[in-house]
């Protein structure tokens, strides 16, 4: 008899062709066949070619978009880990780069903070700082907090047993400079706080910083054998530094509607752009001190970072109470809290530098404050998450 192949419909698991034979024997080509003509019709068809590398282009457009995306929002500490990397692992660019000086100015330095500063004042808003005057309580404690009551652990921390005592002398310099440059608001917008009263109170404490800083260091440090202070000499340094380049940033804008439209139109770029500089400054400074860094054993090191993270804990253990006692409503208040619990380790890097020229002892004194921005940055991030809940309950 002889053996065919009939189509068949099947339904759940069955072949979608099946072999209907007679008695008698069957040829072995002809079993090969149906096997083959079966292996074929249950195979899948492949996807058109045009279909399937637009869906590839797709997805690998969205792990960028996606790549991109985390970078932006984590530039800053990213940035900040990058320097640390490489200034510890090859530190000759950075030692280089660092000992171009003028007199005792080391002029890559200055011109990283000259853009910092500039950069603050082209993406200033007049508008935004006229807003947050309205919320005069929160503005009026933040900058009394950041400005003479954080300042104060400042004498705690130069009486910590730390080895070497620069260690001290860095966590005390970082508790007297004023709050984070573009972190603090970053971390306030994205816990839903008032965003305007964080850019006042980064502005004004960076201004006035200018003149506390040098004479609350000065007072802190006061009777130190390891470094001196004079104080006019660093007010004149921080007028150059901060003043006159957020001066300039911000008349720019003023006298040129096209500037000011194009800084609107590219202001991530500019932020990258200020904290790529934070950054060099960072690097600079951990390149020139990196083999005294490294002849430090590993638990002094992790002693430095333990402080420096209590001494935040402390700050916002102390705003929060604060805060609470003084009823600011919920926006306001977390703007408080961030902005008066946080210090700026590249203020505190330049102040280091205007006082010793010795590299370093430069990058002895500016570990601490390097450590303890990252820890603000890594616990500010888990912090939001509560924070943006309460603005969240406050407004149902």
């Amino acid at each position: 008899m002889r053996r065919i192949c009939q189509p068949q419909v099947s339904i759940g698991t069955s072949s979608l062709l099946d072999c209907d034979s007679s008695a008698g024997h069957q040829p072995m080509h002809t079993a090969a066949t149906c096997s083959s003509i079966e292996s074929q019709a249950t195979a899948p068809l492949p996807p058109a070619p045009a279909e399937h590398l637009t869906n590839s282009s797709q997805l690998w457009m969205r792990h960028l978009q996606a790549m991109k995306a985390f970078v932006i929002t984590n530039y800053l500490p990213l940035a900040f880990l990058v320097a640390l990397v490489w200034a510890m692992s090859w530190p000759e660019p950075g030692k280089v780069v660092g000992s171009w000086q003028i007199r005792d100015a080391r002029v890559v330095q200055a011109i990283n903070n000259f853009f910092v500063f500039l950069v603050s004042g082209l993406t200033l808003r007049t508008k935004e700082i006229n807003t947050a005057f309205k919320q005069w309580p929160g503005l009026v404690y933040g900058l009394v907090a950041i400005l003479a009551f954080t300042p104060c652990l400042g004498f705690a921390a130069k009486r910590l047993n730390l080895t070497p005592s620069e260690f001290n002398i860095g966590l005390a310099i970082f508790c007297v400079v004023p709050t984070t440059l573009g972190v603090g608001v970053a971390l306030t917008a994205a816990a839903r706080g008032n965003q305007a009263l964080a850019l006042l109170l980064t502005v004004a404490t960076n201004l006035l910083g200018i003149i506390t800083v040098p004479y609350e260091l000065k007072l802190i440090l006061l009777g130190s054998n390891v470094v001196s202070v004079d104080p006019s000499s660093l007010v004149v340094k921080l007028i150059f530094t901060v003043l006159v380049p957020t001066v300039l940033g911000k008349a720019a804008c003023i006298l040129s509607s096209s500037l000011d439209a194009a800084v609107r139109r590219h202001k991530v770029a500019l932020s990258l752009f200020s904290h790529t500089n934070l950054a060099l400054i960072i690097w600079q400074t951990l390149s020139g001190a990196r083999n005294v860094l490294v002849a430090q054993p590993f638990h002094r090191v992790m002693l430095v970072i333990l402080a420096s993270i209590v001494m935040h804990l402390i700050y916002l253990a102390f705003n929060a109470i604060v805060v609470g006692v003084f009823r600011f409503p919920v926006k306001e208040g977390i703007a408080v809290l961030i902005m008066a619990s946080q210090k700026s380790a590249p203020i505190a890097v330049t102040v280091i530098s205007y006082i010793t020229p010795d590299i370093a002892q430069q990058g002895l004194f500016s570990v601490p404050a390097i450590v303890g921005q990252l820890a603000q940055i890594f616990m500010g991030s888990l912090l939001i998450r509560y924070l943006s809940r309460l603005v969240k309950d406050d407004q149902e």
